[in-house]
């Protein structure tokens, strides 16, 4: 994994985000101690952050909170979705069932899909 990559996990999993009262979060997110906001103009989105490499560039740079803001949803998804497969799995470690390894791969099938979009 590729440092960018690693950076922006490292973000999600130590929770250094968080929404903006009254603002919804595919609206503005707070990424450490910047802010993101997406502008929606006639035909276009915008992203502004009010970090400083993003102000000496312009609307056009990608700093790492842009990028954090642009991957969140999916990584809030994908977590969610994790944390529901390992409830029910400890429910079944609970009960000492047994059940077939299809079941595992089923579910595994199914994130795949998620992150193919399909």
């Amino acid at each position: 994994m590729d440092k960018q990559n690693k950076h922006l996990l490292e973000l999600f999993g130590q929770k250094r985000y968080s929404e903006i009262e009254g603002i919804p979060k595919n609206k503005m997110l707070k990424i450490d101690r910047e802010e993101v906001t997406k502008i929606i103009k006639k035909n276009h989105s915008l992203l502004n952050c009010t970090c400083e490499s993003s102000g000496k560039t312009g609307h056009n740079s990608l700093c790492r909170h842009k990028q954090f803001f642009i991957i969140f949803p999916f990584l809030e998804l994908f977590k969610e979705k994790l944390d529901k497969l390992i409830n029910e799995y400890t429910g079944f470690t609970n009960i000492k069932s047994k059940f077939d390894a299809k079941v595992f791969l089923d579910d595994l099938n199914k994130l795949k899909r998620l992150v193919d979009g399909k």
